[in-house]
């Protein structure tokens, strides 16, 4: 894979600082182009920031570390701390948020990001080019070869695609960890159902919803009572803004139990952790550690 000139530079100089330090120079960064020596990484637009994110600047640059330190916690709890030789795949990248955190602790040569967006890659690319950003299709698999990755992460992915997209891409997870490997991912919590029903009492109210997400959150899981006893009954939970087949189908809100990881994805991975917890992350954090011989 081709690397940019002083493409080691980034985790060269900050390596050895503590987490709390590097999410201060990433702060940092948004106004110092260069710091300590080192060439920082540039920034997209503050609207295509938004647009993946909701927000931008230094409040994603918050959320995103506070995910960051979860999966460094939980690697090293399953005795497999990061390292700079380990080779880590981000899964829906966006312009490459969390890959830009791991870069104190992963060598830029091991770090991937992968996304279906052409232009959130674009962006990815011409921001830090140090690391290797690849396009994949709405469904796998990847150009990767098996057992390619010691970590797999997704934040705010697996929160949108179906049960089939879901399901697709968890066993191409599986394919491509190596025995012992993990993948983190998060999807929405139970309570989000009662985040819908507030959007839509809102509307009702004639409240305007400052964001398009809210009102695409208004239409999902209209009947509330149902989505509850579906939930209860270890189902994946649905909604989008169009039927099948359209290809957007595929894409809306997902709450995804933990029940349903147990039985549907039990053979494939040992579920480590389903952190539902609002005063640690915004969402549900699944870590699945891929089975020893499968």
């Amino acid at each position: 894979m081709f690397q940019a000139p002083g493409a080691c530079a980034v985790f060269d100089t900050f390596r050895d600082r503590s987490d709390e330090d590097w999410l201060n120079i990433l702060v940092s960064s948004l106004r110092v182009p260069e710091i300590d020596g080192a060439r920082m990484p540039d920034f997209p637009s503050e609207d295509l920031q938004r647009e993946i994110h909701g927000h931008s600047g230094e409040v994603s640059l918050h959320e995103a570390h506070v995910f960051y330190r979860e999966i460094k916690s939980y690697c090293a709890y399953t005795g497999r701390p990061l390292r700079p030789e380990n080779m880590v795949l981000d899964f829906g990248c966006g312009w490459g948020r969390m890959t830009r955190l791991l870069m104190k602790d992963v060598r830029p040569d091991n770090l991937f990001g992968v996304d279906s967006t052409s232009r959130f890659l674009i962006e990815a690319r011409r921001c830090n080019p140090a690391l290797n950003f690849l396009s994949c299709n709405l469904v796998p698999p990847l150009v990767m070869g098996a057992g390619s990755f010691d970590l797999i992460t997704a934040w705010s992915v697996f929160s949108h695609l179906d049960e089939f997209l879901a399901g697709h891409w968890i066993r191409e997870f599986h394919r491509l960890l190596k025995p012992g490997g993990l993948a983190i991912i998060t999807t929405q919590s139970r309570r989000f159902l009662s985040f819908c029903a507030e959007m839509r009492a809102r509307r009702a109210s004639g409240m305007k919803l400052e964001h398009g997400w809210y009102e695409a959150c208004a239409d999902s899981f209209t009947d509330e009572a149902l989505a509850n006893s579906r939930y209860e009954a270890g189902q994946f939970l649905h909604a989008a803004s169009v039927r099948p087949p359209h290809p957007q189908a595929h894409y809306g809100e997902a709450i995804i139990p933990r029940n349903y990881v147990v039985k549907q994805w039990g053979h494939l991975f040992r579920l480590v952790e389903f952190l539902d917890n609002p005063v640690r992350l915004p969402q549900v954090m699944i870590v699945l550690q891929r089975m020893e011989g499968l």
